[in-house]
């Protein structure tokens, strides 16, 4: 991980106390004005004793906009920004409506700075459940926030795209994490990205153009998403996606992907914890039953 994919945007204070706490099982950086900024390590939060001005949050936030808040309000007020490297910044601001619309953000007043990172290997002990004896199976990944529903779909993607047709749409920029059109993440050396694309006409453009075996994308839940899916199967492509939810059961009761997992759409269903900032497999789930546990 090149940490100055996000200490570049911090005040040197900030970054100096940042590398003498250790990056490497940083999570969560969170800043919020005239507050100490706060560090989320292996599921436990931890005072920096660095306190961040309403000023130096505003040049935090400028920078990572490049200097331009109105060239990224599209972002904003969606909540988040992403940066070079795949970590997702969630922003809290004072919101402006236009006809029950949100239209664009002010008045920044906290950040959370979600840290990407590459774990080869996450998906090692599912790769089995997701293909066997050369057929692949529709896979939805569920998670609580933090649980690691990201990390998870980039070394599936990576492990997969290494001798199959995989294809992401990649909304956010965080599974591929691309650069100048250049994944920052091993993805696999078949796996070709659409970047920036809303996840519905990601999938439609995908099918269209790149001939794909899987689809992968993250965070699926709306009617237009559903959609996409539902043309996906019948095209014959496999979609691998994600959700944040703690159980199936709480999943199935939404309105479009619940839809999904209650018509068996999904063939498995992985579902995850996390415990001291460890990916944890809970349970793989086939046709409604429980295929494993732990």
């Amino acid at each position: 991980m090149n940490i100055n994919t996000f200490t570049q945007y911090l005040p040197v204070n900030l970054t100096e106390t940042l590398l003498v706490m250790g990056t490497k099982d940083m999570q969560e950086i969170r800043i919020m004005a005239q507050q100490n900024a706060v560090v989320q390590k292996n599921g436990i939060l931890f005072d920096t004793g660095v306190k961040i001005s309403s000023g130096q949050l505003k040049k935090i936030v400028d920078s990572m906009c490049r200097g331009s808040l109105y060239a990224m309000q599209t972002s904003l007020v969606k909540g988040y920004l992403t940066l070079s490297g795949g970590h997702r910044v969630g922003v809290c601001g004072k919101t402006v409506t236009e006809g029950g619309t949100i239209t664009h953000m002010t008045d920044i007043s906290s950040v959370c700075i979600r840290i990407a990172r590459e774990v080869t290997g996450a998906a090692d002990e599912i790769m089995e459940y997701l293909e066997c004896n050369g057929r692949l199976y529709n896979t939805l990944v569920i998670s609580p926030p933090g649980g690691g529903k990201t990390t998870l779909l980039r070394d599936i993607s990576r492990q997969l795209g290494n001798h199959r047709k995989v294809c992401i749409a990649d909304e956010r920029s965080e599974i591929a994490a691309c650069k100048n059109g250049v994944p920052s993440f091993d993805v696999g050396k078949f796996t070709c990205v659409m970047d920036c694309v809303p996840k519905a006409e990601g999938i439609y453009m995908l099918l269209r153009t790149m001939s794909p075996e899987i689809i992968v994308t993250d965070e699926t839940g709306s009617i237009n998403e559903e959609q996409a899916i539902y043309q996906l199967i019948n095209c014959g492509v496999k979609i691998i996606t994600s959700a944040h939810g703690y159980s199936e059961k709480d999943l199935s009761g939404r309105q479009y992907l619940g839809r999904l997992i209650r018509q068996g759409i999904f063939e498995r269903i992985i579902v995850l914890g996390q415990y001291g900032g460890r990916i944890t497999i809970q349970k793989i789930i086939s046709d409604g039953r429980v295929i494993r546990r732990v």
